[in-house]
């Protein structure tokens, strides 16, 4: 009977294998969580971090529909909803959200890359070459600057890297037995989760057709086996585009929109190339050189090459779906409105992250591969820690909740305060916990576009000057942007208000004004708010 105990060297062989791969995995995460919580609650909240935080606030209903109005689709909100729900709106608890589904991106590339390489066969070369990959692989995602900023931020592009590894993942485990009905079902809820997620998604989406059509088409030989694979393969993929064809008839709406009101340089050479650099090396901070970003394109092209020469299934669904989002984005752009942006390209990056780490097992030595490896995680580390940098310097400037701090201490009790863009609005709405005292400044016929708030707002919530005129208000205080640009214009008052006091707040994008204004008949500055006279805003 004790023999039987006794672990087989299969046994021991087989539990080492999967500790070493458990350990590098550990370490892999442990590298993820340290770069993304860098200054993680002391940068302060900016519009779209604020606008995902305000749209998952409405009830369910009043939140589908406003989404109809944005360009983004309602599952993440949904998401957040739930999670803010549970635990709270401020930045720590609300980032936790995206940074979980970063971690989780970081943790399934390692875990395809793995498996990509491992179904070879069973011996120790091939494990120590599947380890190798998912441990590049996971780096990669690890320190990643693209990654790493959406991962500090309460918006779905962490969500969307990690769906698009997923989803490739489960595409290919349903190649593989594509009789186990439970594959295709598992694959479809994760693939319309993405297309309900972000609207690049469905680039993914395309990208698992056509790798589909190319594995069946590698093995058209095989007659009986193509018409087994198409009997699940085919229905799958119908239904989902089904069941997306409701966000489908949405998008066109806000297709139109975008045509209409927002402008977009046209896609040429230098864009696309600063798109890939702040894809693949520094996300913020720095001016991206388009050069360097075509040499990464140029380099992410042989890349994939070598991965798809495999001629495995995973080999074509892996590289197909990769080059995806990246080649249909810019044939959108060149035949019509320009979309080329670098955080378009996240899913493709992430599955960008898988490819590299696939890649570099196929070169021929071991001498060969480790070095390369070595700078190119090198050269990651740097970027992230330039990253960190950035973003320790933007958590020193006070911005906008700085800005209410000093608008709450000098105020009287029904002084608004009166912002220029309904972005500037949702922001101090979100930081203030309340609308109380605020408005949105607009003319008297028109809104904003939808994408700069509007499919937050409410007609109440904004004022025109005829309405500053109706009011009894004595003294009113306006928050001005810096940066002047088309949908960026100051708060115009008419001669009825004089400019009493003036104070700046340096943000990570820009500068923020807090102006006081008195009516022109009124009393003196000092007989009108002895507050203000005692204490006054710093110049």
């Amino acid at each position: 009977m004790s023999s039987d105990l006794t672990p087989t060297p299969e046994s021991k062989s087989s539990w080492l294998r999967t500790a070493s791969m458990l350990l590098m995995l550990t370490v892999t995460l442990l590298v993820a969580i340290g770069v993304r919580f860098v200054e993680f609650e002391t940068v302060n909240y900016w519009f779209d971090e604020t606008f995902s935080l305000r749209m998952s606030e409405f009830p369910l209903t009043e939140m589908i529909a406003r989404c109809s109005q944005d360009t983004h689709p309602p599952f993440f909100f949904l998401q957040l909803k739930g999670w803010t729900s549970l635990f709270g709106n401020s930045e720590w608890p609300a980032r936790m959200f995206s940074a979980l589904w970063s971690l989780t991106a970081v943790a399934g590339g390692f875990g395809l890359a793995y498996a990509v390489v491992k179904q070879q066969d069973s011996s120790l070369q091939t494990h120590c070459q599947a380890v190798f990959a998912g441990t590049v692989t996971g780096l990669c995602l690890a320190l990643s600057p693209i990654q790493i900023s959406w991962a500090q931020q309460v918006r779905m592009y962490a969500s969307l890297s990690c769906l698009a590894i997923l989803s490739t993942w489960l595409l290919w485990r349903a190649v593989q037995q594509h009789d186990r009905l439970a594959r295709w079902l598992v694959f479809g809820i994760v693939e319309l989760t993405g297309l309900y997620t972000h609207v690049t998604f469905f680039l993914i989406f395309a990208g698992h057709l056509l790798a589909g059509l190319a594995v069946l088409f590698q093995q058209r030989g095989d007659t009986a086996h193509v018409k087994s694979l198409m009997a699940r393969a085919v229905p799958t993929m119908l239904v989902i585009g089904l069941l997306a064809i409701p966000w489908v008839l949405v998008v066109q709406g806000q297709h139109s929109r975008v045509h209409d009101d927002f402008w977009v340089k046209p896609l040429d050479v230098e864009l696309l190339g600063e798109a890939f650099v702040q894809s693949f090396t520094v996300h913020r901070g720095q001016s991206p050189d388009s050069a360097i970003g075509l040499w990464i394109a140029q380099g992410l092209l042989v890349v994939l090459l070598m991965v798809a020469a495999g001629k495995r299934p995973s080999d074509l669904i892996i590289s197909i779906t990769t080059v995806s989002p990246f080649l249909l984005l810019i044939v959108v752009s060149l035949m019509d409105v320009n979309i080329v942006n670098g955080r378009y390209f996240i899913a493709g990056q992430a599955l960008a992250c898988v490819a590299v780490g696939i890649a570099l097992t196929r070169l021929p030595f071991w001498l060969l591969r480790i070095p390369l490896a070595i700078g190119l995680l090198v050269a990651l580390g740097l970027f992230a820690r330039q990253h960190s940098e950035w973003r320790t310097e933007v958590a020193s400037r006070d911005g906008l909740p700085s800005l209410l701090a000093t608008w709450h201490e000098h105020r009287a009790d029904d002084e608004p305060l009166i912002f220029s863009n309904p972005m500037f609005y949702t922001t101090a709405r979100i930081n203030n916990d309340s609308s109380e005292g605020l408005k949105i400044f607009r003319s008297e016929d028109t809104y904003y576009p939808f994408f700069v708030g509007t499919a937050i707002t409410s007609p109440e919530e904004y004022i025109t000057s005829p309405d500053l005129k109706a009011q009894s208000w004595q003294t009113i205080w306006v928050c001005d942007y810096g940066n002047r640009s088309r949908y960026l214009q100051p708060v115009a008052l008419d001669e009825t208000w004089k400019l009493i006091t003036e104070t700046a707040f340096k943000d990570y994008s820009g500068t923020f004004y807090l102006r006081r204004y008195d009516r022109v008949l009124e009393t003196s500055l000092s007989d009108h708010n002895p507050k203000l006279h005692e204490q006054p805003i710093r110049q």
